[in-house]
């Protein structure tokens, strides 16, 4: 296996070179993407988390953006993850998930006294089982109904990122990317997954690029036994 390894920039700190090179990654996985949509991407976001192999390439990456919110009348900070790509023969490891809680732990410290909260827009099943795998609290979920303050805020937060394109929970872009191959996506043995059937369920479409818009409360007290385990990390 090709083992990984992380680094997080600023998006000052964004060569010409790396951009080709996302740009690349977006297009083996997702059909729709271009160059300037990766700019466009990094234009709102402040921060990328790269992913290298072991020869030093970039096999992945995950954009960042930070803003604040309003959550129950109290101000909260809002860790919102954009483009996000894991080139296919990489995937399977812990280190984006791992090395990205490290950073949310250093936000979570900045704005002690703050909840943060991370905003996930789900293209596929997988991004979607992510949540329920290391949060206990997260939304929309099978087995409950999302509680109106929670869908409000997310209704807020939708509305607010991508106006005109948020409805019911999912954002429908004007100009989406979509999986490959997105009928053979979800094998056999998941269909019966309760989550990914959920996810199904919600975005019966996301082969056509639409997203489910999720959220979840970033704290240690939060976390599942996976999350404990795999995330490894207290705050002081």
């Amino acid at each position: 296996m090709n083992r990984l390894t992380s680094q997080i920039i600023t998006i000052g700190e964004v060569t010409e070179e790396v951009i080709l090179r996302m740009a690349e990654l977006m297009s083996f996985t997702y059909g729709g993407t271009s160059i300037d949509k990766v700019r466009r991407d990094l234009a709102e976001k402040q921060f990328i988390l790269l992913l290298y192999g072991e020869d030093g390439a970039i096999e992945g990456f995950s954009t960042i953006q930070l803003f604040d919110s309003v959550f129950r009348g109290r101000p909260v900070k809002i860790v919102y993850s954009g483009d996000t790509v894991i080139q296919e023969e990489s995937r399977g490891q812990t280190v984006l998930m791992h090395d990205w809680w490290q950073f949310t732990c250093t936000v979570q410290r900045q704005f002690r006294g703050m909840d943060v909260y991370w905003m996930l827009i789900s293209k596929g099943w997988r991004t979607y089982k992510l949540i329920p795998l290391f949060y206990k609290e997260y939304y929309p979920r099978p087995d409950m109904e999302t509680p109106p303050d929670f869908q409000a805020f997310m209704d807020e937060l939708g509305n607010r990122k991508f106006p005109g394109e948020y409805r019911d929970g999912l954002i429908i872009p004007s100009e989406p990317d979509f999986l490959k191959n997105a009928e053979e996506d979800v094998p056999e043995r998941r269909r019966n997954d309760p989550d990914v059937r959920f996810f199904i369920a919600k975005n019966p479409n996301f082969g056509k690029g639409n997203e489910l818009l999720c959220i979840t409360r970033l704290a240690p007290d939060n976390l599942t036994k996976t999350g404990r385990r795999v995330l490894n990390d207290e705050l002081d």
